[in-house]
């Protein structure tokens, strides 16, 4: 048996292949060795290896993974996808508080648009042509961009459109301040519901519904200006979202849009 833990992950870091060969199928050794394209000494060190730690025993002529190994590999590919997620969206994710509440579910096959010096906007283009499409959106307010409000009232315009929005004081009291308010006004748009809520907000997290599909996504700031936007499709994602969404939501106190 491996003597530490730390010697258990190293283990399956380099046998999950052979692991995950014998999951998908028990086998003997010559079939490992033609399957995975190594060596018959490679082979025969991984299952004693494997065998040893309790994750691999032999059934007549055959190698399978035991309980203790299918549960090893599953959590052993989780991790591999969480920090892989973490290591593609690092530049992304730094521009979020130390403290702000974010899950690997939420990265974990992501797209991540950063903005550039010369075009910082170019960052809202995939989320603001998803928004074009939506007939759906929630999301959480922690500052506003000039031309937002009047981009909302013209969707909700057109009629097949529902917005619901969670802002932090600061940001009710700026909004008619803004040049771009009124034209359309927000504050007569129909399928608009705004909450205030009383904490600070991490971050600008939103989920927009589609014909096609749900996204969860999050706009990131820096220095009041957008750093990145992240957007995920996945069911993982878009649960979190709507999950932690609800959270604020439940807290958070309905104003009249007419007080805009």
């Amino acid at each position: 048996m491996p003597e530490s833990d730390a010697e258990m992950r190293r283990l399956l870091e380099r046998r999950s292949p052979v692991l995950a060969a014998l999951q998908a199928s028990p086998a003997r050794k010559p079939e490992l060795v033609a399957e995975l394209e190594s060596s018959r000494s490679t082979v025969d060190r991984a299952i004693a290896e494997l065998t040893e730690a309790g994750l691999v025993e032999k059934d007549g002529s055959e190698y399978a993974v035991t309980t203790a190994g299918r549960l090893a590999l599953r959590e052993y590919r989780a991790y591999e996808r969480a920090t892989d997620a973490v290591s593609s969206t690092t530049a992304f994710v730094n521009h979020l508080p130390r403290d702000a509440p974010v899950s690997t579910s939420l990265l974990e096959g992501a797209s991540v648009t950063m903005s550039a010096a010369h075009a910082p906007d170019q960052a809202l283009k995939p989320s603001n042509e998803l928004f074009e499409r939506a007939t759906r959106m929630r999301g959480l307010a922690p500052v506003v961009l000039s031309f937002y409000p009047s981009l909302i009232a013209e969707r909700l315009g057109e009629g097949d459109l529902t917005v619901e929005i969670i802002a932090e004081p600061d940001v009710l009291e700026a909004l008619p301040s803004l040049p771009e308010f009124g034209t359309p006004s927000l504050s007569e748009a129909d399928g608009l519901e705004v909450y205030e809520s009383d904490q600070e907000l991490p971050y600008a997290l939103w989920i927009m519904d589609t014909p096609e599909s749900s996204y969860a996504g999050i706009t990131a700031y820096d220095g009041g200006g957008v750093a990145g936007v992240l957007i995920n499709e996945t069911d993982a994602a878009v649960q979190w979202a709507e999950d932690h969404y609800a959270q604020y939501r439940a807290e958070a106190d309905e104003i009249s849009t007419a007080e805009l």
